[in-house]
């Protein structure tokens, strides 16, 4: 099926990530133990793997070729997809249609789902920074868009506001405080849509799901070994990635702690994952782009805000919820954190002029 050779031991499902399913398979050859990714594709969350696994193994691909020209010591950056045998593709569709790839496992790394460890927020940093730097000239326009108009923010709000007035579970008055708040956002957190329509950014690859589970690191060094999870790379702005990173993991409490006194932007994390970013593909950005990163920052945690209280007034269809209520929370949550960004732009602003 794969070209994985030698003698099959053991199988065991991981419980990491929602999406796919995923195991580690491990086999003997030549008396080494070799472990191995094997996961199903959902082709209900991704309509049409043969073209995602397409943009995995473009990008894959260039990166790996680049860290060659550069000769760089991170060989594994990116994993690379084995192909079947038979057909030399990067996926093996079973008898029940299910789409099925293989990838090497990363042997002694480790993940993180959350860190208050500024090294290795630093470190996240420059993995994602460094993955940027490693796609500079590849053209992003190739690529499938694996969910179209994700960070179309304009086409988000024109969806949000469609919610609001269909109302189909008459809960949009109970949020006519919050509804309006991220109205007044509206222009600010379009603008990024509107840069790269009017050719002021240039359109590169993004990841888009930027946290720090997203990156193996070796777990005896701390070293990052590889960037993970190339599902929803697609073509964007580069200040998509850099904002949703921050939002994630520079917001002081979890994305649905129902105390909006707890959120607030931690200028210490900011600033790590700010100066290992940078220090990978500063010299890489135009001016223009190192200038709206941080309006990322403030577009990603509204469109997030707007994904969230719209799934609510709409019930609760999208987000997978553990009560009631809590997209709501979620919406209040992220929206205090746009907020928290908004106030917090000066200071901001001042500690990205260290690093650009």
């Amino acid at each position: 099926m794969f070209e994985i050779g030698g003698k099959y031991i053991s199988c065991k499902e991981l419980s990491t990530g929602n999406i796919n399913c995923t195991y580690q398979v491990n086999y003997i050859r030549d008396g080494v133990n070799k472990s191995y990714i094997v996961q199903r594709i959902n082709d209900k969350v991704f309509t049409d793997p043969v073209r995602l696994m397409d943009n995995i193994v473009a990008v894959t691909d260039y990166v790996r070729e680049n860290i060659k020209k550069k000769d760089l010591s991170t060989k594994r950056f990116v994993l690379r997809v084995f192909l079947t045998k038979d057909e030399g593709k990067p996926f093996y569709r079973d008898n029940t249609g299910g789409y099925w790839r293989v990838y090497r496992y990363i042997a002694d790394s480790v993940t993180f789902d959350s860190t208050d460890d500024l090294k290795i927020i630093e470190r996240t940093g420059e993995a994602f920074g460094r993955f940027q730097n490693c796609l500079d000239g590849f053209d992003a326009s190739v690529l499938y868009p694996v969910i179209p108009g994700f960070h179309d923010t304009p086409a988000r709000y024109k969806k949000f506001k469609e919610i609001i007035a269909a109302d189909p579970l008459n809960r949009a008055a109970s949020v006519n405080k919050e509804t309006e708040r991220l109205l007044s956002f509206e222009s600010k957190a379009s603008l990024l849509q509107r840069y790269l329509e009017e050719g002021k950014l240039p359109l590169r690859v993004t990841h888009n799901d930027t946290k720090c589970n997203n990156v193996a690191f070796d777990k005896n060094t701390g070293e990052a070994l590889a960037v993970l999870d190339l599902d929803t790379v697609m073509p964007g702005a580069v200040a998509y990635d850099f904002g949703d990173a921050i939002r994630f993991i520079a917001n002081t409490c979890v994305e649905d702690d129902p105390d909006t006194e707890n959120v607030k932007l931690s200028i210490e994390k900011y600033a790590a994952f700010t100066e290992g970013f940078l220090s990978e593909v500063g010299e890489k950005l135009t001016d223009f782009e190192k200038e709206t990163l941080n309006l990322g920052v403030f577009t990603m945690t509204v469109e997030l805000a707007l994904r969230f209280l719209g799934d609510y007034v709409e019930g609760d269809k999208y987000f997978k919820t553990k009560y009631p209520g809590h997209n709501l929370d979620r919406a209040r949550n992220q929206l205090a954190l746009a907020e928290d960004v908004l106030k917090s732009e000066l200071k901001l602003n001042e500690i990205l002029a260290e690093y650009v």
